[in-house]
């Protein structure tokens, strides 16, 4: 027995509505199902990359083409950015608390080879270290300046409302509302991301090298 219709493109279609409740009923569950999954990721990561308080990243690389840019030069070397995304992308998962050492498995670096890998990570990750801390100088001074426009503009809204009835008082709390949202902006969001930024550009630039043979 049809229930009901509907018209697509001036073609009517027919449908039971104990089916649409029936496919809505199963979304639903799915839906559900889905919230209640739960994730094994700590279990993973004490089984393949913690030990002794330490997590290893596992990286294999044939030649130094897998880990240097194909844009390096001799004066100038810098990292490949797929070997960059999978090292960072792996730290991510990492908790804060752990040192990380990067394990690179291959059986033809030399030891000059070797020696200009290590200091090349740490070259990039001292360099992106000194990246965010300059930011967020930049980012106090302008949080400093929000500070400063916040109150004196939250003063002229209260001599205005006292001592000056007829002068109009939007702008100046759409002028206190921007300095205002600019500073909580910084303190409970940019400065949390600069931290996590940070640890992360900290644990890149102290980060251990070591080399397996395969």
């Amino acid at each position: 027995m049809i229930n009901a219709s509907v018209q697509i493109r001036g073609r009517r279609i027919f449908y039971r509505k104990e089916t649409l409740r029936g496919i809505k009923g199963k979304m639903d569950k799915n839906t559900q199902r889905f919230l209640d999954k739960e994730s094994f990721l700590e279990q993973r990561l004490s089984k393949e990359a913690l030990r002794d308080g330490i997590a290893y990243i596992p990286c294999h690389a044939e030649s130094m083409e897998d880990i240097f840019s194909r844009y390096s030069t001799g004066d100038f070397v810098s990292l490949n950015s797929d070997f960059t995304d999978y090292v960072t992308s792996f730290m991510d998962y990492i908790p804060a608390k752990y040192p990380v050492v990067l394990q690179i498995h291959g059986s033809g670096f030399s030891e000059e080879d070797k020696k200009l890998i290590t200091d090349t990570i740490a070259a990039e990750g001292d360099s992106e270290l000194g990246r965010i801390i300059w930011e967020n100088r930049h980012h106090r001074k302008v949080c400093l300046g929000m500070i400063i426009g916040t109150v004196i503009s939250g003063i002229l809204l209260g001599l205005i409302g006292k001592y000056l009835d007829d002068v109009p008082q939007e702008f100046f709390y759409v002028v206190f509302w921007l300095f205002a949202d600019e500073f909580v902006r910084y303190v409970f969001i940019e400065s949390r991301d600069y931290r996590r930024e940070r640890i992360g550009a900290g644990r890149l630039a102290s980060m251990k090298v070591e080399f397996v043979e395969d």
